[in-house]
C-alpha cells in the first residue's frame, strides 16, 4: 500500500473549471425559471424533473471534486446516479402520451412514503422495539399502498411495473425506435456496470482502479492524473439528457448548453480512446 497525498492537479487538463462555469449558469437559469413560473412543490411530473436535475447537478459537482483531487473510481461510482436519473426520465418521457401517465407520476411519489414507512418500521422493530408504534406504522404503510395504481410488491421500481433497475433499463431501451439510440444506451449501461464494480466491495472492486499501473500488484492509494475520462464522459452524457428534459419542461433555450456539454463529452470520449 502506498501512502496518499491529496492535491488539486487535474482542474485544467480535464477542463473542470469550464464544466463548473456551465453548471453555475445552468443552475441560475433553472432557479430564475422556477421563480418566474412560480412553481410549487407537488406530486407532479415537473417536480420529478426538477428533483432529477437538482440531484444531477449535485452529483456532477461531487464528481468534479473527486476528479480534481485524483480519484476517478470515486467519480465513476457517483456517475451511476446521473445515469439512473437519465433512465428514470427516459421512462417517463416514453410514457408521456399514455393515458395512464399520471398514474406513473403519482406512484413515483407514493414510493417516497413507502420507503419512509419501511425505514421507520425497521427502526421500531430492531432499534426501539416499540410494538405499539410498529402496529401504527404498518397500518399507515398499508393505507399508502392501497392508493397506488400499480402493484407495490414487484420490487424497487414497482411504480414503473419493473422489479429491478435492469428491468427498467431494458424497457426503456426497447421503447426506443432507432437502433443507434438503443446501441448508445447499451454502451452507457456497460459503463454503469463498470461503475457498480467501482462502488461495491466485491473481489474485483477491491483491486480495480482507473488510471492505476496494471503491473502493480497492490493498491496504490495515491491520487492519479489518469483514468478520469470515463467518469467525466459518462456523467456529462447523462447530465446532458437530464438537462435537456429540464429545459424543455421550463420552456428555456437549451441549444447553447447542449453544444457546450456535447463538446466536452466529445473531448472526454477522445481522451478515453487515447
Amino acid at each position: 500500500m502506498v501512502a496518499s497525498t491529496t492535491k488539486n492537479t487535474n482542474i485544467e487538463p480535464w477542463r473542470l473549471q469550464e464544466l463548473t462555469n456551465i453548471l453555475n449558469s445552468i443552475e441560475d437559469d433553472i432557479a430564475a425559471a422556477i421563480s418566474a413560473k412560480q412553481i410549487m412543490t407537488g406530486n407532479d411530473y415537473c417536480n420529478i424533473v426538477l428533483r432529477s436535475a437538482g440531484k444531477a447537478i449535485v452529483s456532477m459537482r461531487e464528481i468534479i471534486c473527486l476528479v480534481s483531487c485524483g480519484y476517478p473510481d470515486g467519480a465513476l461510482s457517483i456517475s451511476r446516479n446521473l445515469y439512473e436519473q437519465l433512465i428514470i426520465l427516459a421512462f417517463f418521457e416514453s410514457k408521456h402520451q399514455d393515458q395512464d401517465f399520471q398514474n406513473y407520476v403519482e406512484d413515483y411519489g407514493i414510493d417516497y412514503d413507502i420507503q419512509r414507512y419501511k425505514a421507520l418500521i425497521y427502526e421500531c422493530e430492531n432499534c426501539l422495539q416499540n410494538s405499539e408504534r410498529i402496529t401504527e406504522l404498518k397500518e399507515e404503510l398499508a393505507k399508502v399502498k392501497r392508493t397506488a395504481h400499480n402493484s407495490t410488491g414487484r420490487g424497487t421500481y414497482w411504480w414503473a411495473g419493473c422489479s429491478t433497475f435492469a428491468n427498467l433499463t431494458n424497457s426503456v431501451i426497447e421503447s426506443m425506435q432507432e437502433q443507434n439510440v438503443q446501441f448508445f444506451l447499451h454502451r452507457l449501461h456497460l459503463h454503469y456496470k463498470r461503475a457498480c464494480v467501482a462502488l461495491h466491495a466485491s473481489c474485483i472492486g477491491n483491486t480495480l482502479r482507473l488510471g492505476s499501473n496494471p503491473d502493480f500488484a497492490g493498491i496504490d492509494t495515491t491520487p492519479t492524473e489518469k483514468g478520469h475520462a470515463l467518469p467525466l464522459w459518462f456523467a456529462t452524457i447523462s447530465l446532458g439528457y437530464i438537462l435537456g428534459v429540464t429545459f424543455s419542461m421550463l420552456e428555456l433555450e437549451y441549444e447553447h448548453y447542449e453544444q457546450s456539454l456535447n463538446e466536452l463529452s466529445t473531448f472526454y470520449d477522445n481522451k478515453e480512446k487515447d
